[in-house]
C-alpha cells in the first residue's frame, strides 16, 4: 500500500492547520468486527480496511471505549480488559496496538499495573507518546497518569507514571480529550466527596497530576474534544431538559465553575451519546463536531452526528454505524487506504 512521505505529510498537516486545505480528514472508528477483532472503518461511509486488531486470546473487550491513535504511523492503541469468563481472567489488563496502514504494530507490550485499569487514552504526536490514566475499579487508590513513549511506533518505552491526588477519582468513561499544546489531559469524573461532575485538568507537561477541578453545574458533559486550531476546548452536554447540545468551555480558577457556552440554538430533540471519543473535522465554515450518537426518540442503532461549530445543529452522517470512538486521519483522505468490504 502507497504511504505519502513524512516531509509532505508535514507539508499537508501545515496546510491543513491554516486552512488552505480543500478537503477534510477522513473521520474514522474502530468498531468490532468478531468477537475477537475490531476493524477500522470510515465512519461516514463505514468503508474498511483490511488489517484488524485482533486479541490474543478469548473475547476482545474494549475498556471503556479508550483509544489513542498515532495518525503518522496509522496505529490505534486499544484499552482492553481480559475476558473474565476465558483463560487469561484475573490477568493484568493489556494494551492492544492495531495498524490500519503499512507501518508495523510496534514491539514489545503495555499493560495496566497490577489491579488497575486503562481509565483514559490520549496520543502526543510530538512525543510519539501514549498517556493516559490508570484506575482502581475498587476506588481504594489514586488514579494514575501515565506517558510511555512508542519511538516513533516502533516500540513501546519504559512508562513513566505520576500519582494523582489522594481523592482522584471516578471517571467518567469514555469522555477525555488531550490538549498537545500545552500537555493537558482533560477528563470529567468526581473526586472522592464531589456531589457534582467535575472538568478534571490532569498537567502532565509539568508532572504535576494533581488534578485541577472544576465543577459542571447542572448540565451533564458527555463527550470532550480539543480543537487542533486553537487548543479550544469543545464538548457535548445533556441538557436537564433532556436534548444534547453543543458547547465551547472555557474555565478559570481551579475550582470555580466551568462556563458552557451554547452554540446555537437549542435542539428540539437530540440525542444519546454513546461513549467514547468525539472528534473534530472539516475546513472553514464547514468545521464540526463528530460523536457516536444512538436516536434519543427510539435508540436503535447506532450513528454518527455532526454538530456543525457555526450553528451548533445536529445531522446524522451515517444512520448505522457502530464504533468504539472516533479519530480523524488528514492521510486517509490523501491516500487510498480504503476498500468496500476487503481487499
Amino acid at each position: 500500500m502507497l504511504r505519502i512521505s513524512p516531509a509532505l505529510r508535514f507539508g499537508c498537516s501545515l496546510l491543513y492547520l491554516v486552512h488552505a486545505a480543500q478537503v477534510g480528514a477522513r473521520v474514522l472508528t474502530l468498531t468490532k468486527q468478531s468477537d475477537t477483532t475490531a476493524i477500522v472503518q470510515d465512519a461516514t461511509t463505514g468503508e474498511s480496511v483490511a488489517n484488524a486488531v485482533s486479541s490474543p486470546q478469548d473475547r476482545l473487550l474494549v475498556e471503556g471505549n479508550a483509544l489513542a491513535v498515532d495518525v503518522d504511523h496509522d496505529l490505534v492503541y486499544v484499552a482492553t480488559l481480559p475476558d473474565p469468563a476465558g483463560a487469561a481472567a484475573g490477568s493484568a489488563h493489556p494494551l492492544l496496538v492495531g495498524a490500519y496502514g503499512s507501518a508495523l504494530v510496534p514491539g514489545g507490550s503495555m499493560q495496566a499495573p497490577a489491579g488497575r485499569y486503562f481509565s483514559a487514552l490520549a496520543f502526543d504526536a510530538p512525543s510519539s507518546s501514549v498517556v493516559g490514566l490508570v484506575s482502581d475499579p475498587t476506588g481504594a487508590s489514586a488514579s494514575q497518569v501515565f506517558v510511555v513513549p512508542t519511538s516513533g511506533g516502533t516500540a513501546f518505552g519504559v512508562p513513566g507514571y505520576m500519582v494523582a491526588a489522594p481523592d482522584c477519582c471516578s471517571l467518567v468513561r469514555g469522555v477525555a480529550a488531550w490538549r498537545a499544546s500545552t500537555r493537558e489531559l482533560f477528563a470529567v469524573g468526581r473526586r472522592t466527596g464531589d456531589i457534582e461532575d467535575q472538568l478534571l485538568r490532569f498537567d502532565v507537561g509539568t508532572g504535576a497530576a494533581l488534578p485541577d477541578a472544576y465543577p459542571i453545574a447542572d448540565d451533564r458533559v458527555v463527550a470532550l474534544a480539543v480543537d487542533a486550531l486553537d487548543g479550544s476546548l469543545y464538548a457535548l452536554a445533556r441538557s436537564v431538559l433532556d436534548f444534547t447540545y453543543l458547547v465551547r468551555i472555557t474555565y478559570t480558577t481551579a475550582g470555580m465553575p466551568v462556563t458552557l457556552s451554547a452554540i446555537g440554538s437549542a435542539p428540539a430533540a437530540c440525542c444519546y451519546v454513546a461513549s467514547g471519543p468525539a472528534a473534530i473535522d472539516g475546513i472553514d465554515a464547514a468545521r464540526a463536531l463528530y460523536a457516536l450518537t444512538r436516536d434519543a426518540q427510539a435508540p436503535a442503532a447506532m450513528q454518527l452526528s455532526r454538530f456543525d461549530f457555526a450553528s451548533g445543529n445536529p445531522a446524522v452522517v451515517n444512520a448505522a454505524i457502530e464504533g468504539y470512538g472516533l479519530w480523524t486521519d488528514m492521510d486517509a483522505a490523501l491516500d487510498r487506504i480504503f476498500a468496500d468490504g476487503f481487499d
